[in-house]
């Protein structure tokens, strides 16, 4: 069996409606990674959620987790978007997801929010690493720099993933090395071997967004990444056993 890692993207998207308690309970089925999103509530709770410029694509609500208290959050339907059988599905808090997700499978959690002002929110995160006993099988990913100087200045000995989005591959491979980061996650303009094996020659695994077909995974599987984020890990598993 080819070892990659199979990365449930928002748990397994392609499942059960994304970022909830019931497409964890799918992804973890078949995945050896859940990657998940984390932004706060108005009061300061840690919710599970994607979407960070509102709530309307997969709830029966409005506004932007960040300007919503938990108590409005928490009396919304996150699932019936996807399939009448999950409604009443809720949004999920991020000790409640830490709490189901078995010890043998790791955790990709993506930081979706930056506040320039404080690093509370950063602080919240690694404590609660730290209070379930997480560091080991745990990488923190962030589109921002800022996020990951952060983390690392509360615990370096944490894995941490810069998201490439929209940087070049230089500027990208850069940002890598002067943050010294052991986990890349890459999109289509870095999926070359050239950049994957600068990657390698400096220790870095690299994890690539995303494919959800047979022939994109056997593409990036070519291609020598360490891990693919996928909305269907049981295809990925499938097309890894054979």
């Amino acid at each position: 069996m080819i070892m990659v890692l199979n990365i449930a993207h928002r748990g397994g998207a392609g499942l059960a409606p994304e970022n909830t308690i019931s497409c964890f309970n799918e992804g973890v089925k078949c995945a050896d990674m859940v990657e998940f999103d984390v932004q706060p509530s108005s009061d300061h709770h840690l919710m599970v959620f994607h979407d960070r410029q509102g709530i309307e694509r997969t709830t029966n609500g409005q506004g932007r987790i960040p300007e919503l208290h938990f108590k409005y959050l928490r009396t919304l339907d996150a699932g019936s978007w996807y399939h009448s059988r999950f409604r009443g599905e809720q949004i999920p808090t991020l000790s409640e997801v830490l709490l189901i997700i078995p010890s043998s499978i790791q955790l990709n959690i993506e930081l979706k929010y930056y506040d320039i002002h404080s690093d509370w929110f950063e602080k919240s995160i690694v404590s609660l690493i730290h209070k379930h006993n997480l560091e080991k099988r745990t990488v923190i990913t962030a589109r921002h720099i800022e996020n990951i100087q952060r983390i690392q200045a509360l615990d370096n000995s944490l894995d941490c993933a810069l998201l490439q989005k929209e940087r070049e591959n230089d500027i990208y491979f850069d940002l890598l090395r002067d943050l010294q980061l052991s986990t890349a996650q890459i999109r289509n303009a870095a999926l070359e071997p050239s950049f994957i094996q600068d990657c390698h020659d400096h220790d870095i695994r690299v994890f690539y967004f995303y494919a959800d077909q047979p022939s994109d995974m056997h593409h990036a599987i070519s291609l020598g990444v360490d891990g693919i984020l996928t909305n269907f890990p049981d295809r990925l598993e499938n097309f890894l056993k054979e």
